[in-house]
């Protein structure tokens, strides 16, 4: 009999799990200095562990601005009509923004309900570096890029979907002349999917060596004296998960077509686990985008779906994002005895909302873009310097959540355009088993 090989959902939770204990078994490990060598700060934190989370991260960076790139191209070129890309983009965008909205207002009266500043006694000195931020302006003029190759280089993730959606249509409007640069993109799509495909084979050894390394970092003095703030992020997370996420898959998908009973919840987070667990672990939606589009393939989603849903949802849905904002502004406030008035809340609302539009998918973005929300209304951004250094905790689960969103909006909006597979839904089939996307082999019955 042949041996049944173990899925990447489970070989990602045990390598989570074996992770989370490794890094907490170092914190104890007694230190052991060879000629001025630590074999454990050395040897296996700053060598073996650090090695192996670099360049599997690395590896996934290398292949994220190209991924979004020829994907949204091939995807956009992918359907015959036009209107039919603007139409399921200019949904998805509403979903995205309209979901945010609510999001970061439940997250703040999360924190005022709970009030994590009160249990917090400790304060974390030092200002990190979390980078330069921008200004709302800025960031929507930066979406039309001045150099689109340097756009490319630097990984403005806002800027090459514009630069892809830009050539997307730019290639059905020029019709037939334009094939050869149409062929060019889906060759290079094939290319693409063949290198994520190699590099998650090694997904399970890189999440373990991510998570030993950063829970070796997290003292138990500094998560126990933020643990209520860390609770009310994660509950506020949770809320938006089963509440506004789960309302949504209710009312606007509803039932299944194929079965004639409501959606199942089980089928559908069975099938998205690797995703979500990928993101979790990783804490980069960008990093996880391999894994969230094959898994919107097992989902159902036909190719152009997929190609187009997932690559935006990278930087438009950030639901997740703005909940850990709205705790975080209301969480510092009360650390350092900021007054909020009316104004200021409404001001974090709308400055938040467009804030994550900006936001890079990789690990720490939303502390750049906290920054921006705390200028915003007069706090100084140093005090950021009182969650940063537990900004992981938070950051592995809001990650999950947005990237579960795009998930869900995208089976609403697949529903509306007879996009998704029903058929497909219901097949229990493991994510190993979901061959790559090969838009080449689309037809013309698919994509209308």
């Amino acid at each position: 009999m042949e041996k049944k090989k173990m899925s990447l959902t489970n070989k990602m939770l045990i390598a989570l799990i074996l992770g989370i204990g490794t890094g907490f078994l170092l914190q104890v490990t007694p230190e052991l200095t060879v000629f001025g060598f630590s074999i454990r700060d050395d040897l296996i934190l700053g060598g073996i562990l650090r090695l192996v989370g670099q360049l599997f991260l690395n590896g996934l960076f290398m292949i994220v601005t190209p991924l979004i790139l020829i994907s949204l191209v091939v995807g956009i070129t992918s359907i015959p009509d036009p209107k039919k890309v603007g139409r399921i983009g200019g949904k998805l965008t509403a979903f995205y923004l309209l979901s945010t909205f609510p999001a970061i207002g439940a997250a703040m009266f999360f924190g005022w309900l709970i009030n994590p500043a009160a249990s917090v006694g400790a304060y974390v000195e030092g200002t990190p570096n979390i980078g330069e931020p921008l200004g709302v302006v800025q960031i929507l003029i930066n979406i039309i890029p001045r150099q689109p190759f340097g756009a490319l280089a630097t990984g403005q993730t806002l800027s090459v979907i514009f630069i892809a959606v830009a050539l997307g249509l730019a290639i059905l409007a020029v019709g037939k002349p334009a094939e050869p640069v149409k062929r060019l993109f889906v060759a290079s799509n094939e290319v693409i999917m063949k290198i994520t495909s190699i590099i998650m084979k090694f997904a399970p050894y890189g999440v373990f060596a991510l998570i030993a390394h950063t829970f070796e970092g997290l003292s138990l003095s500094a998560i126990g004296a933020l643990f209520m703030f860390v609770l009310t992020v994660w509950i506020a997370l949770a809320f938006h998960a089963i509440f506004i996420y789960g309302g949504a898959l209710k009312l606007l998908v509803g039932k299944d077509p194929h079965t004639g009973r409501s959606v199942s919840l089980r089928i559908l987070f069975k099938k998205i686990a690797p995703a979500l667990a990928f993101a979790f672990s990783s804490a980069s939606s960008a990093a996880t985008l391999p894994v969230t589009m094959k898994c919107g393939r097992n989902l159902g989603f036909k190719r152009e779906m997929v190609a187009v849903t997932f690559p935006a949802g990278v930087t438009l849905n950030m639901d997740g994002t703005a909940i850990f904002q709205g705790v975080a502004v209301i969480f510092l406030a009360g650390f350092t005895g900021f007054a909020l008035d009316a104004g200021m809340i409404l001001t974090v609302l709308i400055t938040a909302t467009l804030a994550t539009l900006g936001a890079a998918g990789v690990p720490g973005a939303g502390m750049i873009m906290l920054s921006v929300v705390l200028t915003s209304i007069g706090m100084d951004p140093a005090h950021i310097a009182i969650i940063f250094g537990i900004d992981r905790i938070v950051d592995m689960p809001r990650t999950a959540i947005n990237v579960c969103g795009d998930f869900i909006y995208g089976m609403i909006v697949a529903k509306q355009e007879d996009m998704i597979d029903w058929e497909q839904f219901n097949n229990p089939t493991d994510i190993s088993q979901i061959p790559e996307i090969d838009l080449a082999e689309l037809s013309v019955d698919e994509t209308v």
